[in-house]
């Protein structure tokens, strides 16, 4: 008789402790014209424990881990621009503490030179055992159990459905990382182009090239969108990550 295998939830944290730590911040009023914003360490914490504890009992995971983002990943060296429509963008109070503590009590990871989302899709795609966790629609370009815990959705995404994502999303771009797709062509758009001309790497550069683009352009859009889907594309050692390449 053979025993059930141990299902582990790898959560995309970032997200996690962001809204954690902004949901803890409290307005104060001292007078007319003082106000304050404060955050109370105890009940980030406690959303945090809250959430973890739900993920782990929708997914019916035995064991979970939390992925952290490193300080920088290998997109800034292809595109410097990325992700700098965020650069003004205020982080919430205590951001750095909780992730100091979630390493500590929650199982913490963190790998050089990648994203979260990197880190959970070498550990997620292609496994039955395991779950990917995260509110992030980009996790439709990876082939795994996806659990979106803003929706509470679950899905199952084959290969070929993440690689008519990903391609999908080579097209459009992604407005929230800072970098556009092929000029004037959104996600409708995309899906509509890859269902007419075949959702192939050629489909992605002719669109690129009727809009005065080059493959190259196509291709910079293509390797920012693409989430990693295994070890074999990370030197570890090093932290250099195997860029994206047509098939």
């Amino acid at each position: 008789m053979s025993s059930k295998k141990k299902r582990t939830a790898v959560i995309d944290a970032d997200m996690v402790i962001w809204r954690s730590s902004f949901a803890s911040e409290r307005e104060i009023k001292w007078d007319d014209d003082i106000w304050t914003l404060q955050s109370d360490m105890d009940e980030m914490k406690s959303i945090v424990d809250e959430s973890v504890d739900y993920i782990q009992t929708t997914t019916e995971a035995d064991d979970y881990f939390m992925v952290f983002s490193d300080k920088r990943n290998f997109r800034y060296d292809i595109f410097p621009e990325y992700k700098s429509n965020r650069k003004d963008k205020r982080k919430p109070l205590g951001l750095k503490a909780l992730m100091e503590w979630c390493f500590e009590e929650h199982n913490g990871i963190c790998k050089n030179n990648l994203e979260a989302d990197d880190v959970v899709g070498m550990m997620c795609c292609g496994r039955d055992d395991r779950v990917a966790v995260s509110g992030d629609k980009d996790f439709g370009t990876l082939n795994c159990e996806w659990f979106n815990f803003l929706k509470a959705e679950t899905s199952h995404t084959t290969l070929e459905e993440a690689n008519y994502n990903h391609l999908a999303q080579s097209l459009s771009g992604d407005s929230v990382d800072g970098f556009s797709g092929a000029s004037g062509i959104g996600p409708k758009t995309a899906i509509k182009l890859l269902d007419k001309h075949g959702a192939t790497w050629q489909t992605v550069v002719d669109a690129y090239e009727s809009k005065g683009q080059t493959e190259e352009d196509a291709l910079l859009n293509a390797r920012l969108s693409y989430i990693l889907r295994s070890p074999k594309e990370y030197n570890e050692k090093e932290g250099e990550v195997k860029l994206w390449m047509p098939k």
